[in-house]
This record gives C-alpha cells, structure tokens and sequence, in this order.
C-alpha cells in the first residue's frame, strides 16, 4: 500500500429521486467501519424515504481492498431481501479509464441482476 494515499472519503447526499453516495481515495483496512456503516445508513434512509435508487459514484476511488468491496455485497445481499414493493436499485458510477472499477463493477452486476446496475464515465 502506498503510505501516501489519501484517505477514503464518503460522502452521501440525498438527490430529488435517489440518495447519492461518493466515495475517493483509498478504501483500505481503515476504511471497512466507516463504509460498512455508512451502507448501513443509506440503506435505512433509502427505505424510509423510499427512495428508488441508490447511486454509488466510486469514478474518484483510487483503490479498494477485497474486505471493503466485500462491504458492498453485504449491502447488496440486504438489499436483495426486501419486499420488492419496498426494494430501491443500485446504480454504481465509475471511471472508464480505471480498469479494476470497470472488473469489480461488473461483477456485482452479474451478483444481482436486475437490481445493480453500472455505467463508466
């Protein structure tokens, strides 16, 4: 890892029909509490709001661990067991020109069909 990385930064928003989730930076070991409970959040205030959709904008993330990413599919995992009267979609964005964004995406596209989608900048 490099020791120069900047540090992973969540920030979440809320838009007139989605909840918006930003993150930058480096998602590594220190960084699996603060983005597993942020999830946690956004998932509690996308149901109450019932709110349609989530956006995950990850195009300014530099790097993510394997234990963070796993934060993602325990998220999508919950998701995926709510009424689907109540169940709001999973929209990732990322960044065309970093390829291990585009991989990892796609994976959890085929993960939860119908319910994450992906789309490069």
């Amino acid at each position: 890892m490099n020791s120069a990385a900047p540090p992973c930064i969540v920030d979440v928003s809320r838009e007139p029909s989605s909840v918006c989730v930003r993150l930058s930076g480096d998602a590594n070991m220190n960084a699996v509490k603060v983005l597993g409970e942020t999830l946690a959040d956004v998932h509690a205030r996308a149901l109450v709001d019932r709110c349609p959709e989530v956006v995950v904008d990850v195009s300014r993330l530099e790097f993510i661990n394997s234990t963070c990413f796993k934060e993602f599919l325990r998220w999508i995992a919950k998701v995926e067991i709510v009424d689907p009267s109540s169940r709001y979609r999973i929209r990732f964005r990322y960044d065309h020109r970093v390829a291990w964004q585009k991989r990892s995406l796609r994976a959890l596209e085929h993960f939860a069909v119908g319910l994450v989608t992906v789309e490069g900048e």
